[in-house]
């Protein structure tokens, strides 16, 4: 039997990015007990969590006080100083009120200047909640990171003021009544802040600030996080949404800037009784230390005055490199590249009679097809399946627990749709003349970027990739050639479909 290496090749491909579209993103092992007592660890930190999480403590319950009392001696236990801010506070968009009770402690740093803040909060959702993630996570990886900083003996040039709110839950309250009544927070340069809303996965890092991020981001970058998680697109969407953290208060009513770490896989656990200590991805938990320290090096001795700026960045994550960064003033000019080559290298090919108008057009069927079909069997078969499965129409949180396995179910669907299309039409058209299509379509939606939503606007990379590939159709001689050129075809609209089809289950 002969092989086909073109799809043999395009498969594996696949799967290899895939595989380390997950694996790359989160640590692979965890820090143990063994760890020097100048790093963090994993394992030292759940010691923590598994005191703090024995039962819910939402505001108002005796095992509040519990844990509130277990982390003030946590901290005294590392040299510090605490307070408990006693404050009535409230939070009229929530329409909630209370008497807070913050943990504040603080390392005084070297010089004058503005303040470090490392932010989380101690109670859990009201009801059922152990809130180990929400934010019991938070509270551990504070804990014994700022104990591994002051092992070190390291004296930091900006004061650090640990914060762990209370009453968070219910309103930001804690967060309210530091930002309103405590005289640490007049003084504050940037905030820290540890969040989830799930059990699990990576950790995104989302800015918080009135103005544009661009100094944020690079004083992010130079802290050297081992696995930053970001993008400017959750950024942009993120300042659309209502949703809130302690750092909203904050930023609205104090003008602080902040970064929040949060995970939210696995988000069938998020405010329910399975936010326990044994559901908590121990990775996730380790990547939160490696910001938390990575972070806490650089802006303990970072000029917390400089943060502000007016202009924003354009950032991803991608592997290997990190955290790439570049301006918005680049936008229209990458853009304006992507169209210009579009047009130059499609009038080569028609020049040289490689691209015909016919089979151009005709590339708009396979691409087009494979993503309304695909979306179509993601819509209709979720609906078939809520119908064989009414009781998945009684999960609040919309996503169930065997989800993952649906998700890849209708991905492998939709790959397989993918490649059935193309295969038909290779038959009659080369690659070339169809991946045309997919680049005129992506040039629009990237048009569409430039004006409605420029955090997106590196999308213009995959433009630029696919044109490498037409180029090297083009000037190809070699069948053999055209062969695995077409297989990085059928990867790329796969990859678009699967994108389509994965808002469905996201």
């Amino acid at each position: 039997m002969k092989i086909n290496y073109a799809i043999t090749i395009s498969f594996l491909l696949i799967i290899f990015a895939i595989y380390y579209s997950f694996t790359s993103l989160l640590p692979s092992k965890i820090s143990n007990l063994n760890t020097p007592k100048t790093e963090f660890s994993t394992e030292r930190a759940l010691v923590q969590l598994k005191e703090i999480t024995k039962k819910p403590h939402y505001v108002g319950t005796e095992e509040h006080t519990k844990v509130r009392n277990y982390i003030v001696a946590e901290l005294e236990n590392i040299g510090l100083k605490v307070e408990i801010q006693e404050q009535m506070a409230l939070n009229k968009k929530w329409r909630g009120a209370v008497k807070a009770k913050n943990i504040i402690a603080r390392i005084k740093g070297s010089q004058p200047g503005k303040s470090l803040v490392l932010l989380t909060h101690y109670d859990s959702a009201v009801h059922s909640s152990y809130g180990a993630s929400d934010a019991g996570s938070g509270v551990v990886a504070i804990l014994e990171g700022v104990r591994a900083f002051l092992e070190t003996g390291k004296k930091p040039k900006n004061d650090i003021i640990i914060l762990i709110t209370d009453a968070e839950e219910i309103g930001l309250l804690g967060a309210v009544a530091f930002v309103n009544h405590h005289p640490w927070a007049k003084n504050v340069g940037l905030i820290l802040n540890l969040e989830a809303r799930g059990s699990g996965g990576p950790s995104y890092m989302l800015l918080e600030t009135n103005g544009g991020n661009k100094e944020l981001i690079n004083a992010f970058n130079k802290a050297k996080a081992n696995y930053p998680v970001a993008n400017s697109l959750m950024y942009s969407i993120y300042k659309m949404l209502p949703n809130d953290t302690d750092l909203t208060p904050l930023r609205e009513e104090g003008n602080l800037n902040g970064i929040n770490f949060a995970f939210i896989d696995d988000h069938f656990d998020y405010h329910t009784a399975q936010d326990t200590y044994e559901n908590l991805d121990r990775n996730t938990l380790e990547q939160q230390g490696d910001y938390l320290m990575t972070m806490l090096n650089y802006f303990s001795d970072a000029n917390l005055e400089s943060l502000n700026s007016k202009k924003d960045n354009v950032y991803f994550n991608f592997p290997f490199l990190g955290l790439v960064t570049y301006p918005f003033s680049w936008i229209i000019a990458m853009f304006i590249l992507g169209a210009l080559l579009f047009l130059g290298i499609t009038y080569y090919g028609v020049q040289k009679q490689k691209l015909t108008t016919p089979a151009m057009f005709a590339g708009f069927v396979p691409f087009l097809g494979s993503i309304i079909v695909s979306v179509l069997v993601a819509v209709f078969g979720w609906k078939l399946i809520k119908i064989i499965h009414p009781q998945y129409n009684d999960i609040l949180h919309g996503f169930t627990y065997n989800g993952y396995l649906y998700i890849i179910a209708f991905v492998s669907i939709t790959l397989a749709i993918t490649f059935y299309f193309y295969k038909r039409y290779f038959i009659k058209h080369s690659a070339a003349n169809l991946i045309v299509a997919p680049i005129f379509i992506w040039g629009i939606i990237n048009l569409l970027i430039v004006i409605y939503l420029k955090g997106a606007a590196f999308f213009i990379l995959p433009v630029y990739a696919a044109l490498a590939t037409l180029a090297m159709l083009l000037y190809s001689k070699r069948n053999k050639k055209q062969k695995f050129y077409k297989s990085i075809l059928w990867l790329q609209n796969g990859t678009i479909c699967r994108k389509f089809t994965a808002y469905e289950f996201g």
